[in-house]
């Protein structure tokens, strides 16, 4: 694992100077013959790291490759809320690698992983992303004693990371409840939330992004959803996004978001949640197991549940997010896949 993380290093300098890293060059840093750079090379390149090969120059990463680092993550995340940032090339699940932890009371720990083999989503589905071109993170936070909500938590996440995403990139995504991430039809960013701890106590919340950064040329192992990623949004900027960055500066924001909502709870931010939500003031079905409510989206309350007037102005109340949320205007477009959760909500 450490020659494979200074072979990374070595790439991502050779990166920063536009050229390649030789294999000779490689062998001398680790003390290790060219048979086994070209080993350990592989290895990486069968976890999904794009390695080019370059006549009479060496190994070089694919144009348009920024990987992860601490260090760079760290520049941007000004906050002194943030305990540790761990940085792995591959793992099961993030979340379920902070959620065994230690629980820290208001002290964040991230850890973000350039691929995963078993990461988990909302209602028992996962998240296919393509490796070393997005974001999945994972934030754990550390609270005294339970929220309030979990629920109006997982909102209060999502329009962190929307309006980080829209300020810094100048896109427009929205939010559908609970916490999707939408560009239209298309789906942006999952989220899943995990909390351990006894109820009495402490607990510790972990909050796992999976976000569509760049992947133009990947097939996920199921095409029946629709998705959208960052870059293609931006196509006519001539701005690389930096994943780096984009973690640091949506750490930042969850670090101190998180401070808050351990004294004031979702209230605050309601008005905000529901000036992005995609589907507020629209028809939509809302239930599970046969049982179903249709009406217009209100928004949602001081604790995040979701509000719908039915025909005879009745209020109905969702606090369930597992609960279907399907838009019935202009139901043909929105993909049945896409509601039941096959993308993952985790990273």
């Amino acid at each position: 694992m450490k020659d494979q993380q200074e072979i990374i290093r070595l790439l991502n300098l050779s990166a920063d100077n536009g050229g390649a890293v030789s294999g000779t060059a490689i062998g001398e840093a680790l003390g290790i013959s060219r048979m086994a750079v070209q080993k350990r090379v592989q290895a990486l390149i069968a976890n999904g790291l794009p390695i080019t090969a370059v006549p009479g120059k060496g190994y070089a990463l694919a144009q348009g490759v920024n990987l992860l680092s601490d260090e760079r993550i760290a520049r941007h995340l000004s906050s002194d809320l943030c305990e540790s940032i761990e940085v792995l090339q591959s793992i099961e699940s993030t979340n379920s690698h902070l959620l065994s932890q230690e629980i820290l009371n208001g002290r964040a720990k991230i850890c973000v992983a350039e691929s995963q083999s078993a990461g988990r989503g909302r209602r028992g589905n996962d998240w296919q992303s393509a490796p070393y071109r997005n974001v999945m993170l994972s934030l754990s936070w550390g609270f005294d004693h339970w929220p309030e909500t979990i629920t109006g938590l997982g909102l209060a996440v999502s329009l962190v990371i929307t309006k980080t995403i829209n300020e810094r990139y100048g896109l427009d995504v929205e939010i559908k409840w609970p916490n999707d991430l939408m560009v239209g039809y298309d789906k942006l960013a999952g989220i899943l939330i995990d909390v351990a701890g006894e109820s009495s106590g402490s607990c510790n919340v972990v909050v796992g992004v999976g976000l569509n950064v760049h992947q133009p040329d990947w097939s996920p192992k199921s095409s029946a959803y629709r998705w959208v990623d960052m870059q293609s949004l931006i196509s006519g900027a001539a701005e690389e996004i930096d994943r780096n960055e984009l973690i640091g500066l949506i750490s930042h924001g969850l670090s101190s978001m998180f401070a808050d909502f351990a004294r004031s709870g979702f209230a605050p931010m309601v008005e905000s949640w529901n000036a992005l939500s995609s589907y507020r003031g629209k028809r939509v079905r809302v239930g599970s197991t046969g049982e179903y409510v249709e009406g217009v989206m209100i928004g949602v309350d001081d604790v995040g549940a979701l509000l719908i007037a039915d025909h005879d102005d009745m209020v109905h109340r969702f606090v369930d997010s597992n609960v279907s949320v399907r838009l019935l205007e202009n139901e043909s477009l929105e993909n049945e896949a896409l509601e039941s959760e096959s993308t993952r909500t985790e990273s």
